[in-house]
């Protein structure tokens, strides 16, 4: 429950960041940059976290806005790209949980200008997207 409870409290401070000072995508049309094949949107970057064997996990924002992402392989080569669904108009942060390689948020700026996060878990899997605390205290991952 402590592990929760600091991931809800970073999740909140991020979308306190993200209030203040957080624009919304221009009105102009976005470039478009090419990565390992896939098209997202030069503006957001491509975010990347390391884990101890040396793999890496990489997340952009598509064209789609959706956040996909992709993960090498131990040998060097990458998985390909997969959706992580949701609809995003800023880069996406990730914030390691407790100093752990895996378990970890990653999160950005949603249509509705909220905060969003998914929470992968230490075993690979991920959360659906929820909207920050400080929009709902009653989330399933808020105190």
């Amino acid at each position: 429950m402590r592990r929760l409870k600091s991931v809800v409290t970073t999740v909140t401070a991020l979308a306190a960041f993200a209030g203040v000072g957080a624009a919304a995508a221009p009105a102009q049309a976005l470039s478009t940059c090419k990565d390992k094949g896939h098209q997202y949107i030069c503006e957001y970057g491509v975010t990347v976290t390391r884990f101890a064997d040396g793999t890496k996990q990489e997340f952009v924002v598509g064209t789609d806005h959706a956040v996909w992402t992709n993960w090498s392989h131990t040998d060097g080569s990458w998985n390909g790209w997969l959706s992580m669904e949701g609809w995003a108009q800023s880069q996406v942060e990730v914030d390691h949980l407790g100093g752990s390689l895996t378990h970890f948020t990653i999160a950005a700026i949603g249509k509705d200008g909220n905060y969003w996060f998914r929470m992968r878990w230490d075993n690979g899997q991920w959360t659906n997207w929820e909207v920050s605390c400080t929009v709902d205290p009653n989330g399933l991952y808020c105190p």
